[in-house]
């Protein structure tokens, strides 16, 4: 039983807790059962990176949800904080934020995610949980105050997790533009002596821990189109 002031870590289920947000109260994960999610946490409404971010997260909300994906921000703010800070980007701004922000006024649910670090004691840090349909955190990311997150890479990552389930492969580094193999998918290493004598004859690669093979192009052409600067 995961302990309650222990964070959950990859490959762990998402803990459940009920959330107050800026769409109504939620019951996570089970909100978002059969679909992928990411919880992310920003430091503050009305903060200078803060607003930058969450202008990108409504530009590419839709881009999220093609990989069937939902959004839910979160800060120590108050729900009302948060409406009165959506409302302002998009009556200024002209984008509507589409996505709830969970109201942890009490920082409950940032304490239990580990969102409250030692560079604040008092806003959370920029933490993203990406959670499978299964309810399964799949990847944890932590930015400090300062710096914003980029989106592509968030993008990137959702697909090559989907990619990883769907074909049972590993994607190299900056994929799907890696410097070795392209858009090309790794081969999990062989586990026995045997195969590994035969490994460079089935696929392409450098040595035989180190093979690749393609991706259907519907695939690499969609993780493309969303790694692209939409700038």
């Amino acid at each position: 039983m995961m302990e309650e002031n222990k964070f959950p870590l990859i490959g762990e289920k998402f803990p459940e807790i009920q959330v107050e947000t800026t769409q109504g109260v939620m019951k996570l994960p089970d909100q978002y059962k059969g679909r992928w999610f990411m919880l992310f946490s920003h430091p503050g409404d009305f903060t200078p990176v803060c607003t930058t971010e969450f202008y990108s997260f409504a530009k590419r909300y839709e881009d999220f949800q093609k990989l069937n994906t939902d959004l839910i921000g979160l800060s120590i703010d108050s729900t009302i904080s948060h409406i009165e800070w959506v409302n302002w980007i998009e009556d200024t701004l002209k984008m509507k934020v589409p996505f709830p922000i969970i109201g942890d006024g009490l920082g409950r649910t940032a304490t239990r995610m580990g969102m409250l670090q030692p560079q604040s004691s008092t806003s959370t840090v920029r933490a993203v949980f990406i959670v499978d349909p299964n309810s399964v955190v799949r990847l944890i990311m932590y930015y400090p105050l300062e710096i914003g997150r980029s989106v592509d890479e968030l993008l990137r990552a959702i697909k090559a997790l989907q990619m990883n389930d769907k074909y049972k492969v590993a994607l190299p580094a900056n994929w799907p533009n890696n410097e070795l193999i392209g858009e090309n998918a790794l081969n999990p290493p062989p586990k026995t002596v045997t195969d590994s004598k035969t490994r460079l004859s089935q696929f392409k690669g450098y040595a035989w821990w180190l093979t690749y093979k393609e991706l259907p192009d519907s695939d690499v052409k969609e993780a493309k189109k969303f790694v692209k600067n939409k700038e």
